[in-house]
């Protein structure tokens, strides 16, 4: 089995479990994770924090860790939020000061992204990217889903890169994630907790 198939093998089984998540789990992990990201022991991610301007986030799709209320409480703390937005073969972010759905619509993959009248900010200027994924290793190298707009976005910021914040869940970590050279590896990775564990445990 060459390189993509096993990506999308593994693709395919992440997915599926994600989307065995049930709405009252995922409700949980929307109401906790800015205190998750708020106590996160590390230094680099302190530091960047302290002084990050803007931010970029994700609108969840198909299980992904559900982040609008982390977004809220950037907000609150005076960082600007930006969201992607897919233009043909590449990906931009856009300001939003609210979560309104009036700045926002479903994108081509159907996925919730700023409207088309909402400028794009210059990626230079986005200190922090919350980074989603399909999976990473322990190394904290990403899994996407394959379009490369992550990969490319980053590969052409000049100067100094912004930190990437990778969000997961506790079984989206795998040594057998295949990597290649272009494949991004996040700073730092929060695992969320799932009750999986617990019930390979119990068996």
């Amino acid at each position: 089995m060459g390189i993509s198939e096993e990506k999308k093998a593994i693709r395919t089984e992440i997915k599926r479990r994600r989307l065995q998540l049930d709405e009252e789990f995922l409700a949980e992990v929307e109401n906790s994770i800015a205190d998750a990201i708020f106590s996160l022991d590390d230094e680099d991610f302190r530091n960047r924090f302290k002084s990050a301007g803007r931010i970029a986030l994700y609108r969840a799709t198909g299980g992904e860790v559900p982040c609008d209320k982390l977004a809220e409480a950037f907000m609150k703390k005076g960082k600007k939020c930006c969201f992607p937005r897919i233009e043909g073969d590449n990906m931009v972010f856009c300001d939003c000061d609210s979560l309104d759905e009036k700045h926002f619509a479903p994108g081509p993959f159907g996925i919730s992204e700023p409207v088309s009248t909402i400028a794009a900010v210059d990626p230079k200027t986005i200190d922090i990217v919350v980074l989603p994924a399909v999976a990473y290793n322990e190394e904290g190298t990403r899994l996407g889903q394959g379009k490369g707009f992550y990969d490319r976005f980053y590969a052409e910021i000049e100067g100094r890169k912004p930190f990437l914040l990778g969000v997961c869940y506790d079984f989206q970590i795998s040594s057998e994630i295949p990597i290649e050279e272009h494949d991004l590896t996040a700073d730092v990775i929060v695992a969320i907790p799932t009750a999986e564990d617990n019930d390979d445990e119990d068996e």
